[in-house]
């Protein structure tokens, strides 16, 4: 009798698609303490794969683009100074600069890794106990990661490499973490909204 070919797993595929990963050196299965009965001993953290990537989606805009932010930052000045709202033309100004810092200036690159641990960016560890949801976008044709976490700042966001791509991300986390889109936020749904009004970039 021919014998059926077994079609690999997940994980085989995602360490064939990604040669850059680095396989745990240690056996990773938890060893019972001598000295505590039902109790395991705490195992090592080993590196499963890591990347760099720089922190935040970055594009280059043209002069028309700062112009317009310009524009409304102005008519929306005008308008709260004829209301007698002083404080709130400050805030006006100060997204403004915002805006210019971060349409101008290159992110710096940042350090990933995901250990038998959790999720490593630069050396900040958030573990898997604490992580729910992850997916996966594009954002100037660059692909991004989104992983929920239990606390600040709630959402991770980092830029996946050309040696890791979608695919192979969605491969290792899915043996772990769920993938699901959560639904927009009021802030998502309101960016979307005066996106289709004025067409210009207004995420940071």
């Amino acid at each position: 009798m021919t014998s059926v070919p077994v079609p690999p797993s997940a994980a085989e595929m995602a360490r064939t698609a990604a040669p850059q990963a680095s396989p745990p050196t240690q056996q990773s299965r938890p060893t019972e303490s001598e000295f505590f009965p039902g109790m395991n001993k705490p195992m090592p953290e080993e590196v499963i794969f890591e990347w760099i990537a720089p922190e935040r989606p970055f594009k280059k805009h043209n002069r028309q683009f700062f112009t317009t932010i310009w524009m409304i930052a102005l008519l929306l000045s005008l308008i709260f100074f004829f209301a007698g709202q002083l404080p709130l033309i400050a805030v006006v100004l100060a997204v403004v600069f915002m805006i210019y810092m971060l349409f101008t200036i290159p992110p710096g690159i940042v350090s990933h890794k995901i250990t038998t641990y959790g999720f490593r960016v630069e050396g900040k560890l958030y573990y898997w106990e604490e992580m729910g949801r992850f997916w996966l976008t594009k954002k100037y044709g660059q692909d991004l990661l989104h992983i929920e976490v239990g606390r600040f700042p709630f959402q991770l966001t980092t830029l996946l490499s050309e040696e890791l791509p979608e695919n192979t991300m969605r491969l290792i986390l899915s043996e772990i973490l769920l993938e699901e889109t959560p639904e927009p936020t009021a802030y998502e749904k309101m960016a979307s909204w005066l996106h289709k009004k004025i067409p210009i970039d207004i995420e940071s």
